[in-house]
């Protein structure tokens, strides 16, 4: 067991109640702790980080409360690293519910507050710790208004200033961006101090007390509180030792709630210090204004001074009676516990920010401790072959033998159309890059389908589609056939629970996306189901093939609107386990009982609709075969009776034949955050580590969603990628499998890739146009009606650095375009 953790650490106990206290102490170490303080406070933070975790936060919050009922008091100095454990509600109906025998009243127990931090900056490392610095006994007595216990009780080794270290939230949301820049009004914040010269700062600036600070990423502090060693102000803490941080003195000038804020702190491992939020719940201040029409600040008070050790009331001691509590001397502040958080010392910054902990803390490139503690020297970057940063990418590749034989050289094979052979070659023009050829022909086809929305238009994008190589999966990676086959190798830090297991995204990959052109595919099925019918005269059915089918709306609108509207910004794609892999392809008929939550997921999330409609047809028996898998499922679930040789099957399945992928969105979704949260099932922040990669491309993203599961191997589901005699090979992504969720439309989606050129790939965006259908495995492709809605590309980071400067659907760039409404205005 710790050294710093024992019951004998809580005062004013029985012997009974202190051996109570032990075992439960003893029931955390032995279950929850496994070697590591860190990660076992991490476990408990992302519960209560999590609100659909929320039945859980009691339980937490108990084992939290022992942790701290155990440690030993002890003076800090310097800084620590903190982060903020959980926040809960203040209880105003506290002592009445006592009187029924209950711990917390039913309006404190919805917890608004900790729902809405969670929403909003639980794990963005707004809060990134705090300091403790020497302070004169003149200045402690002037910050107190010479109190006498507090004079008494200096100590130059213990007694401290404290200040707050603040940090910008990663790709901050409209409300997230708010954070620091109100903080800074609010809380009259300073820019980090870069010496001990720095002015503005109460106590002693340190050299040393600096240096320790160089591992610590934050860009603004303040917040100052006095801190000194003393007894918990918390009445069922029994009058612990603590160490304890004190906002509340009017001379500190605090703001609002922070004019309620006592922090306490123990000590729980070496380097671990635990702490408690306590606000007082009466008799405070909302803080000092000026008025206006005054001259020179005035501070004055709204509410009541905060004297600590004030003669109690004559409310407070009728108060006490009703409640049966003994009559306080003193002026009875309220105090409860309204939260934790951690401190943890510099020193043991590695394993702070360590995968298994709070990778979310981790210094970002630029920031301090990212080349401090050797993040740069781990950090994966893209593999692109050009590092140039000043090289012009609209023509400039022309002159760099590198980028020449990538940006003019086609991966190509056989086209099953033989025709296509002889011609790929031929749609390059000799001053083109490839993608400078795909911009002239996306404009022609837009030209051609503005008032003819025939696929006929588009049939140099289905040469080069069909010419195309489908990339592979090795090892479970994502593998292209240029000269490195990846734009990124990379694995993430950040474990997340994937129904029950954690997981860490590794082998990940990214892609930026572009739109070349669209085209409404429903009107084919229309046509088709026409050609079919006896219900119409052939001379009709001649009439719809010959004339002009009329504008292309997609197409208009995308380009007029939603390229500047959508946030679309690529795919990227990381390794799935076999585990993972065997539920998502899971198509039983009892997928209610193998996985109730992810189920009641997709019935909860509307927006998943026909995926939650696939499982319930599953269940009645709707389709007549079983699922192409199912072999290898019927024995049970991965978790729950699967054999030894299906699970060998499954983990030879992820590694050769399938990947786990997601669209990227760019910084204009976080408009939309909360809403695409509610929406889509699988939208999430990216782990960190990844997003920084991003952030060192050419174009940043900020989400994840929509997820599919990429399949190598396969072969196309559309006629015009096929002849007679041979189907193409593709690359697929697969949206439509009941147990991936989704939002409508995504869930009629399947998508093909082939590659073009070096980390260059040609997609095709293909939806069911069969939307009463659901999806099974077993039932031919050719029953969902799939069409081709439109082409689209997947970029590397060179790639993309030069559609940037070609203009390649550009959100921002200017165009002289007419308005969409001139475009459709054709009658």
């Amino acid at each position: 067991m710790p050294d710093y953790l024992s019951a004998d650490n809580f005062p004013g106990l029985s012997d009974s109640d202190k051996k109570s206290l032990q075992n439960k102490l003893d029931d955390i170490l032995k279950n929850d702790f496994k070697g590591s303080f860190f990660e076992l406070l991490a476990d408990y933070q992302r519960i209560l980080a999590d609100n659909h975790k929320r039945e859980q936060w009691p339980k937490i919050h108990e084992k939290l409360e022992i942790l701290f009922k155990c440690g030993t008091a002890q003076s800090l100095d310097g800084p620590m690293i903190g982060i903020p454990v959980s926040i809960k509600d203040s209880d105003y109906f506290k002592d009445a519910v006592k009187l029924v025998g209950e711990k917390r009243s039913a309006i404190a127990s919805i917890e608004w507050m900790a729902t809405a931090w969670n929403a909003t900056f639980a794990d963005t490392g707004l809060w990134m710790g705090k300091t403790y610095e020497p302070i004169e006994k003149d200045r402690v007595k002037e910050i107190c208004n010479d109190d006498p216990i507090v004079m008494a009780h200096y100590d130059p080794n213990t007694t401290r200033i404290g200040r707050n270290f603040f940090r910008e939230p990663p790709s901050p949301n409209a409300l997230q961006s708010l954070g620091i820049p109100a903080l800074t009004e609010a809380w009259h914040l300073r820019d980090r101090p870069e010496s001990e010269n720095a002015s503005g700062f109460i106590g002693k600036l340190l050299t040393k007390n600096l240096e320790k600070e160089n591992v610590i990423p934050y860009t603004k502090t303040g917040g100052f509180f006095l801190a000194d060693t003393g007894q918990s102000v918390v009445p069922e803490m029994n009058n612990k030792p603590v160490y304890q941080l004190n906002y509340r003195w009017d001379n500190l000038n605090p703001a609002f709630p922070m004019t309620r804020l006592v922090d306490e702190v123990v000590k729980i491992d070496e380097g671990v210090y635990l702490g408690q939020l306590i606000y007082a719940t009466k008799h405070y201040s909302l803080g000092t204004i000026d008025l206006p029409f005054l001259p020179g600040e005035q501070h004055i008070a709204l509410g009541e001074q905060y004297q600590p050790h004030k003669p109690a009331s004559w409310w407070d001691k009728f108060l006490s009676k009703i409640f049966h509590k003994p009559a306080p001397e003193s002026v009875d502040y309220g105090y409860q516990n309204n939260g934790y958080f951690l401190m943890m010392a510099p020193e043991c910054a590695k394993q702070v920010y360590a995968d298994d902990a709070f990778p979310q803390l981790r210094p970002r490139p630029g920031e301090a401790g990212f080349k401090e503690l050797g993040y740069d020297k781990d950090y994966i970057t893209s593999s692109t072959s050009v590092k140039e940063e000043n090289l012009e990418w609209t023509e400039g590749w022309k002159s760099h033998p590198v980028l020449k034989e990538k940006f003019t050289r086609f991966i190509k094979e056989d086209s099953p159309v033989a025709s296509d052979n002889p011609e790929i070659e031929k749609l390059r023009q000799e001053d083109e890059s490839v993608l400078q050829m795909l911009k002239r022909i996306s404009e022609d086809i837009s030209k051609q389908t503005s008032f003819d929305d025939k696929l006929k238009h588009f049939e140099q994008l289905h040469q080069l589609f069909r010419a195309g190589v489908a990339p592979t999966i090795k090892d479970g990676l994502f593998q292209g056939h240029g000269k490195h086959g990846y734009n990124t190798r990379a694995n993430g830090s950040r474990a997340e629970n994937w129904y029950g297991e954690k997981e860490t995204t590794t082998g990940f990959d990214y892609y930026h996306g572009a739109t070349l052109n669209l085209h409404l595919g429903f009107q084919d099925t229309l046509k088709e189901d026409i050609d079919d019918s006896f219900l119409f005269p052939s001379a009709l059915a001649s009439l719809l093939e010959e004339n002009k089918a009329g504008p292309n709306i997609l197409d208009i609108t995308w380009k007029s609107i939603g390229k500047y509207i959508f946030p679309w910004a690529g795919k990227s794609y990381e390794k799935i386990s076999g585990r993972k892999l065997s539920m998502l392809l899971d198509e039983s008929d009892d997928l209610e009982q193998r996985y109730p939550e992810r189920v009641r997921e997709l019935r909860t999330y509307l927006a998943s609709a026909p995926h939650y409609e696939a499982v319930k047809k599953n269940r009645d028996h709707y389709f007549e075969k079983p699922g192409i898998f199912h072999e290898h499922l019927k024995n049970g679930s991965w978790d729950n009776g699967m054999t030894e040789e299906d699970k060998a099957f499954w983990e030879e399945q992820a590694n050769k034949n399938w990947l786990c992928g997601y669209n990227l969105q760019d910084k204009r979704i976080l408009a939309m955050d909360a809403i695409m949260r509610i929406v889509d099932m699988n939208y999430r922040t990216p782990d960190p580590t990844l997003q920084q990669i991003s952030e060192q491309g050419p174009s940043a993203f900020e989400r994840q969603g929509y997820a599919f599961l990429g399949s190598a191997n396969q072969q196309s589901i559309l006629d015009i990628n096929n002849s007679d005699t041979r189907k193409k090979t593709v690359f697929q992504f697969n949206y439509r499998y009941p147990m991936m969720g989704g939002a409508v439309p995504i869930g009629y989606c399947l998508d093909e890739i082939v590659e073009i050129a070096d980390g260059l790939y040609l997609g095709q965006l293909i939806y069911s146009t069969a939307l009463t259908e659901s999806f099974h495995s077993s039932v031919d492709p050719e029953h969902y009606k799939y069409q081709l809605f439109g082409y689209f590309l997947l970029l590397d980071d060179d790639w993309q650095r030069h559609r940037l400067a070609i203009n390649l659907d550009i959100a921002t760039q200017k165009t002289d375009d007419k308005s969409l409404l001139d475009k459709l205005d054709i009658f």
